[in-house]
């Protein structure tokens, strides 16, 4: 996920369709989990997260891909086990959660029917769907769900939360993994733009930049070409900085 620290910004992109649809969902199950936080304050984002990440493993059948990305990272964490100093207790956990996550991935429809056929659920989720603001006068049985006791809202929450918990496993094992495998290395460029080849197919670009330089990259390409072109925020001029630019790039291999 692109994210930010003291000194940098850190930036993400996909270069195949499946990495994709994967940090989509890890984004739409953050966003479950923070929305979670502030459930009492505001209800809305909630349940926008839930019919986000419901809709899009409707949209998207990642069963397949995303248990052969998994069992290609069981099969190379279980190389490291003959090494001598590797851990290999921590190996042997990620291991299990691989082979747990292999286990239940191809149940995810029967999950998804399971968020579906909620009565509640199905009772509110169009109107959720629909662009604009919407408001409790138009969904009465969600007002009256909403004046029951906090533990009790809370309790239901986290069980449709937890109704995908095993798809968000898969998600975070997959994606660890990937960023795990890369390494920054530091590059210069004169002109703000990048352009690259490569012999080795790619599956994601993580990019830092330094908080200082006030620039971001805009970024395109597949698995086997990229280019990134450094840009100030729209309506800033910032000609000087785009000139010597100094940043690390990651190339996550799948």
């Amino acid at each position: 996920m692109a994210s930010t620290d003291k000194d940098n910004i850190l930036y993400e992109y996909p270069l195949q369709e499946r990495m994709r649809t994967y940090l989509r969902l890890e984004h739409g199950f953050e966003q479950l989990k923070a929305s979670q936080l502030c459930f009492e304050e505001q209800a809305e984002p909630f349940f926008n997260a839930l019919f986000a990440v419901t809709e899009l493993l409707e949209r998207f059948d990642i069963r397949t891909e995303l248990s052969k990305d998994l069992d290609l990272d069981k099969q190379r964490l279980q190389k490291w086990e003959a090494h001598p100093d590797v851990d290999r207790e921590a190996l042997r956990n990620t291991i299990q959660e691989i082979e747990q996550c292999l286990n239940q991935l191809q149940d995810i429809p029967k999950y998804l029917r399971q968020l579906k056929d909620d009565a509640l659920l199905a009772s509110i989720r169009q109107r959720f769907s629909q662009p604009g603001m919407s408001g409790l006068f138009e969904l009465p049985q969600l007002q009256l769900w909403l004046s029951q006791s906090a533990e009790d809202k809370a309790k239901q929450c986290e069980e449709w939360r937890k109704t995908l918990a095993f798809v968000e496993l898969a998600i975070t094992l997959k994606l660890t993994l990937l960023r795990e495998q890369s390494v920054f290395v530091p590059m210069q460029l004169q002109n703000g733009f990048l352009q690259e080849s490569s012999d080795q197919l790619l599956a994601m670009l993580r990019i830092k930049v330094p908080r200082s330089a006030n620039i971001y990259p805009v970024i395109s390409g597949h698995r086997q070409r990229f280019t990134v072109r450094f840009m100030p925020l729209p309506g800033e001029s910032n000609e000087t900085s785009l000139q010597d630019i100094e940043f690390e790039i990651a190339r996550c291999s799948p």
